[in-house]
C-alpha cells in the first residue's frame, strides 16, 4: 500500500493511498466538522459541513473532505475565512426547519449539530420558517424516532443496510417533504440492533431504555465486556447514582467497533431488576429464608464436610458456568479439586459437546484455529457451517458483511435448515444439506479437491505426513453417492470446493449445529481434514491466504469456562489429569496434595453420577441446568436424587428454587475479571457499581467457603487469580492484567508459532449417514438452536427483551402447514413420548419437511423436557377449542 505525504492545517501528516481528507485528518486528531461521515459507513456527502481549501497539482479549489481522496503534495486548510462563511450558510439552512429543544432531548450535550452550532459561535438564523411537527414514532419498545430533529445525514439508513444487512429504513418521499422512515410507515421491523442510535449525530434516534433518566454530562462510562454471546463486544456502561440507565458503544473499542445486537444495548435492565436474590437463602420447612452471609457459609461448609466425611469427597459434584469469569471459574474448580476432593466437575457445553475441547486444541497446536475473530473482517471467503451467525452471533454477522463489502469476500452458508444472513456477495452460495450427512459432505469436498487438482497436491505430498493414506480412503468414495446422500447437487460441491481453495484467507464458523450433533466428533475430524488438505498446500509466495476455523460458543464466557479446567479430563490451560507429573505440580502450586483415587480414566458426567444416586452434594455456581440442560427430564430426577444442593446465582432460577442453599451473586456489572470469547481472544471486565443488595462476587464466596472449611485463599483482587492462571495455564502465561485494560491478549497467538513449520496429519476417517429414527406416531424431527432476541436468566429479566420478543414460536416448514391446515400464529400442541408443549406457530420456509425448530434461549419455555436425543421425534397438532 503506498503511503501519501500530505499536510492538514500546517501539520505534515501521512495516510494510505486511497483515504479521503477527513479520515487523514481524523486519525491525526485534526479536527474537521461533519455530520454525515463516519469512518465505518460508505461516504454519503450530505450534510455539506466538511468544506475544506484543498491545494494540489499547483491548483487550489474547494472540495468536500469526506469525498475527496488524499493526494502526494496535498495542501488542506480546514478553517479559513471562506470556508468558515460557507459553513455557517450550511448551519443556518439545517437550524431552519430544526427543532429547537434541546433542553428536553436526551442527545443534548453529545449532539453533533449542537456542537458545531456553538463552535461557529451562530445566532439567530436569516431564514423565517416554520419548525417541523411530525409526530414522535414509538412503534417498539426500544427506539424512538423523532423526525423533527432529524438532519437528514443518511447515517441510519447506511448502518442499517451495510452493518446490519437489514435495510428497515431508507429516505421516504421528495424534496421538503423527505424524511427517514420505513416503507408506508408500517412499524418497524428490524433486528433492533440500535445502530441507528449509535450513528445518529442528532437526537432523532434515541433508546426508549434511558427513559429520561439522565443527560450525557451526568454519566460515569466504563467499558467492560457484554454479557451474552461469545463475541465478546465491548460496550459501554453508562452510570448514575450507582445505577445503570443505558448501554452505549464506542468506535474504537473493542473488536466489535461500535456494533452490537439487540441484547447487547437494550438488555441490560435485569441488573437492577428486582427478581434478583439480594441476600443468601436457607431452605427450612420447604420454604426459603433470607439469612446472614455467615450463617449461610457456616450451613454450606458444615453440610459439605459431613457428606465427605461419610461419603468421601468423590460423592459431591460441580457445574461451573459459562457466563461467569475465569477467575471465578479457576478459583471454583480448585475449590472442588483441593478442598471438597472430587474431580466429578464439568459445564454443560463440555457435556453437550465433550469431545469438542480436545479438537479445538488440536486445531491450535496445527495452526488451523483462528486467531481472533477479526480475521472474519479480513477474509477473503467466508463459510458459516452449521452455525446461524445471523441469530447467535449477530456482530460476527456484522463483520462478515464489511469483508463482502471492503474485500469482496465469497460466502458460503451451510445447514439443515434454510437460516438468513442478510447479505449477497458476488460469489453467493447457500445450501442445505440433510439431517446427519455434514461428515459425507466434508469428504466430498476433499475428494473433489484432490480428483480435480485444486491445490498443490506434490507439496500436500511433502507436507503432510500421511496424504497417500488419506488419497486412498477416498478411492472408492463417490461425489455421485456423496450428492445423494446430503441433497447438495455435484455442481454445488464442486462450486464449494472452488471457493475453499482459492486464493486469500479462508475464515470457517463451525457451529453449534455441527458442535453439538450426534456426529459431531467425526464430522469435525473432517472438516479439519479439509483444512489441513488446503493449508498443506498452501504457498505463501503464490497464495498467502490460509484457511482457518472459529469453533462458535454459545456464552460470553464458554471457552473461558473449558479453558480454566472446569471439566473432569482436563486441569486449567488443558493439561491432561492423568498425567502424574502434571499432578504433582499442580498440587505443589495450590499447597495440597491431590488424592491419586479421585481422578478416573473415564469419568462420566455430573448429571449421570447424579442420575445413578452416586452424588449426595452439588454445588452449582452460575448456570440453570433444569432449563438449559439438553434432556430437560433427566436433570429433574438427578437434581432430585442429590441431597444437598447450593446454588450460586444471581436469579432464584428453576434450578435454585430446587437448592438446600442459594447464595446471591453479582452481575457483570458489579464484577472484575476477565472473559474469553470464541477466537480465544481474553478480555477485562471493569466494574461499573457497587453490588446490589448483600450480591457479591463469585470468588469471593469460594473464597470464604474455602476458609471455612480449612483453607485459606489469600486472594486480594481478581488480578492476583489471573497471575495464579498464568503459572498453571501455560496458555495463559503470557497475559497481564493491567495491560489487558489497553489491549486484549489471543492466547492462540501464543501456543502457535506462525515461524515454526507445521508437519501435517490426518486422521483417516470413513464417514456414514447417520440414520435419523422416524416413527409413524411421531413423524417429525424436533431442532433446536439460537435466538437473536434471547439468551436465559439476563434477557428474560430485561423487560425491553421481553417486549420485543415476547413469544416463543414453533417453526414449521410451509408445505407441512398447509397439510395440516396451520397457519401463523395457532397454537400448536408440540408432543414427544417424554412431554409436551404448547407454542405459536410460525409458517417459514427455512425448516426441512418433516421437521420443527424451536429457540432454546426462552427461558421459561421448558422445550428440554420434549428431548431425549438430539433428534427428537414428535408429533404435532392444532389445539382445537
Amino acid at each position: 500500500m503506498n503511503i501519501i505525504h500530505l499536510v492538514i492545517d500546517d501539520k505534515p501528516i501521512v495516510a494510505p493511498e486511497g483515504t479521503n481528507i477527513f479520515q487523514a485528518a481524523l486519525d491525526n486528531d485534526i479536527y474537521v466538522p461533519g455530520l454525515c461521515y463516519h469512518p465505518k459507513l460508505s461516504q454519503f456527502g450530505g450534510c455539506r459541513l466538511c468544506f475544506v481549501e484543498v491545494t494540489e497539482r499547483k491548483r487550489t479549489g474547494h472540495r468536500f473532505a469526506c469525498a475527496h481522496p488524499v493526494s502526494e503534495g496535498m495542501i488542506v486548510k480546514v478553517n479559513t475565512q471562506k470556508v468558515i462563511r460557507y459553513r455557517k450558510s450550511v448551519m443556518e439552512y439545517l437550524l431552519a426547519h430544526h427543532e429547537l429543544s434541546c433542553p428536553t432531548c436526551d442527545k443534548s450535550g453529545e449532539c453533533g449539530l449542537q456542537n458545531i452550532t456553538s463552535e461557529l459561535n451562530l445566532g439567530p438564523g436569516r431564514f423565517k420558517t416554520v419548525r417541523m411537527h411530525h409526530p414522535v414514532i414509538r412503534d417498539n419498545p426500544v427506539l424512538e424516532l423523532n423526525r423533527n430533529r432529524c438532519i437528514l445525514c443518511g447515517r441510519c439508513v447506511s448502518a442499517c443496510k451495510e452493518i446490519e444487512g437489514v435495510s428497515a429504513i431508507d429516505f421516504q418521499n421528495r424534496g421538503f417533504k423527505t424524511v427517514i422512515g420505513t416503507a408506508f410507515d408500517r412499524p418497524l421491523e428490524c433486528s433492533f440492533c440500535g445502530g441507528c442510535v449509535a450513528v445518529c449525530p442528532t437526537g432523532a434516534w434515541q433508546d426508549r431504555t434511558l427513559g429520561f433518566r439522565g443527560r450525557p454530562w451526568e454519566f460515569k462510562n466504563t467499558p467492560t465486556i457484554c454479557p451474552y454471546c461469545s463475541v465478546g463486544c465491548t460496550v459501554v456502561v453508562n452510570t448514575k447514582t450507582e445505577s445503570v440507565r443505558r448501554i452505549t458503544s464506542h468506535d474504537r473499542l473493542g473488536i466489535n467497533e461500535g456494533n452490537l445486537c439487540v441484547k447487547g444495548r437494550f438488555g441490560h435492565e435485569f441488573i437492577h431488576s428486582p427478581e434478583r436474590i439480594k441476600t443468601p437463602l436457607i431452605r427450612k420447612n420447604g420454604e426459603f429464608y433470607p439469612v446472614s452471609w455467615n450463617e449461610a457459609i457456616d450451613y454450606v461448609s458444615k453440610r459439605f464436610q459431613q457428606v465427605i466425611q461419610e461419603h468421601g469427597g468423590k460423592s459431591v459434584g460441580g457445574i461451573g458456568s459459562e457466563k461467569c469469569t475465569n477467575e471465578d471459574n479457576y478459583l471454583f474448580q480448585k475449590f472442588c479439586r483441593s478442598v471438597l476432593g472430587t474431580n466429578h466437575i464439568d459445564n454443560l457445553s463440555n457435556i453437550k459437546s465433550p469431545y469438542l475441547n480436545r479438537l479445538m486444541y488440536q486445531s491450535v497446536v496445527n495452526g488451523i484455529a483462528s486467531a481472533s475473530l477479526k480475521e472474519i473482517e479480513n477474509a477473503n471467503t467466508l463459510f458459516f457451517f452449521g452455525a446461524d451467525v445471523t441469530e447467535a452471533h449477530p456482530v460476527a454477522g456484522s463483520m462478515a458483511r464489511k469483508a463482502i463489502r471492503m474485500n469482496n469476500a465469497n460466502l458460503i452458508v451451510a445447514n439443515i435448515r434454510n437460516v438468513q444472513f442478510n447479505s449477497v456477495a458476488k460469489n453467493d452460495i447457500r445450501l442445505q444439506y440433510t439431517l446427519g450427512s455434514q461428515a459425507i459432505f466434508m469428504n466430498a469436498l476433499m475428494k473433489i479437491v484432490i480428483d480435480e487438482n485444486l491445490v498443490d497436491l506434490k507439496k500436500a505430498e511433502i507436507s503432510a505426513d500421511n496424504f497417500h493414506e488419506l488419497c486412498s480412503s477416498l478411492d472408492k468414495f463417490s461425489v455421485r453417492d456423496a450428492s445423494q446422500s446430503t441433497g447438495i447437487s455435484e455442481e454445488t460441491l464442486r462450486s464449494v470446493s472452488a471457493l475453499l481453495t482459492k486464493p486469500g484467507n479462508c475464515c470457517i464458523i463451525c457451529g453449534k449445529d455441527i458442535e453439538e450433533d450426534p456426529l459431531g466428533e467425526i464430522t469435525i475430524r473432517t472438516l479439519m481434514n479439509l483444512c489441513v488438505l488446503i493449508n498443506a498446500a498452501h504457498d505463501e509466495k503464490t497464495s498467502p491466504g490460509k484457511i482457518s476455523v472459529l469453533f462458535s460458543r454459545s456464552h460470553n464466557n464458554s471457552q473461558g469456562v473449558n479453558d480454566m479446567g472446569v471439566v473432569p479430563g482436563f486441569f486449567p490451560g488443558y493439561g491432561d489429569i492423568h498425567d502424574t507429573s502434571g499432578r504433582e505440580k499442580v498440587g505443589k502450586l495450590w499447597g495440597v496434595k491431590l488424592a491419586d483415587d479421585i481422578f478416573q480414566k473415564d469419568s462420566p458426567n455430573v448429571i449421570d453420577l447424579a442420575l445413578n444416586g452416586k452424588l449426595k452434594a452439588l454445588y452449582v455456581m452460575g448456570e440453570n441446568p433444569v432449563m438449559h440442560y439438553p434432556y430437560g427430564k433427566d436433570i429433574r430426577e438427578a437434581l432430585r436424587r442429590v441431597g444437598f444442593l447450593v446454588v450460586q446465582d444471581t436469579f432464584l432460577t428453576e434450578t435454585a428454587q430446587l437448592a438446600d442453599v442459594v447464595l446471591p451473586a453479582v452481575t457483570y456489572a458489579e464484577r472484575e475479571g476477565t472473559f474469553t470469547n470464541m477466537g480465544m481472544t481474553v478480555q477485562r471486565l471493569n466494574k461499573a457499581i457497587p453490588p446490589v443488595g448483600d450480591a457479591r462476587p463469585d470468588w469471593q464466596i469460594i473464597c470464604d467457603l474455602a476458609k471455612k472449611m480449612g483453607q485459606s485463599y489469600s486472594y486480594a483482587s481478581v488480578k492476583e487469580i489471573l497471575s495464579e492462571i498464568g503459572s498453571i495455564a501455560p496458555l495463559y502465561a503470557g497475559v497481564n492484567y493491567d495491560r489487558l485494560k489497553r489491549k486484549e491478549f489471543q492466547w492462540v497467538s501464543f501456543v502457535y508459532d506462525k515461524k515454526r513449520p507445521v508437519k501435517y496429519k490426518f486422521e483417516i476417517i470413513q464417514p456414514e449417514s447417520f440414520s435419523i429414527i422416524r416413527r409413524k406416531d411421531f413423524p417429525f424431527i424436533l431442532l433446536t438452536g439460537a435466538s437473536l432476541n434471547h439468551q436465559g436468566a439476563f434477557s428474560r429479566h430485561s423487560k425491553s427483551l421481553t417486549l420485543v420478543a415476547p413469544e416463543c414460536f414453533v417453526e414449521i416448514n410451509r408445505k407441512d402447514a398447509r397439510k395440516m391446515d396451520i397457519q401463523d400464529g395457532d397454537m400448536i400442541v408440540i408432543e414427544s413420548m417424554q412431554n409436551k408443549i404448547k407454542l405459536q406457530a410460525k409458517v417459514a420456509g427455512k425448516t426441512p419437511e418433516g421437521t420443527i425448530f424451536v429457540s432454546e434461549d426462552y427461558e421459561w419455555v421448558p422445550v428440554n423436557l420434549l428431548r431425549d436425543r438430539v433428534y427428537t421425534p414428535v408429533k404435532i397438532c392444532k389445539e382445537t377449542g
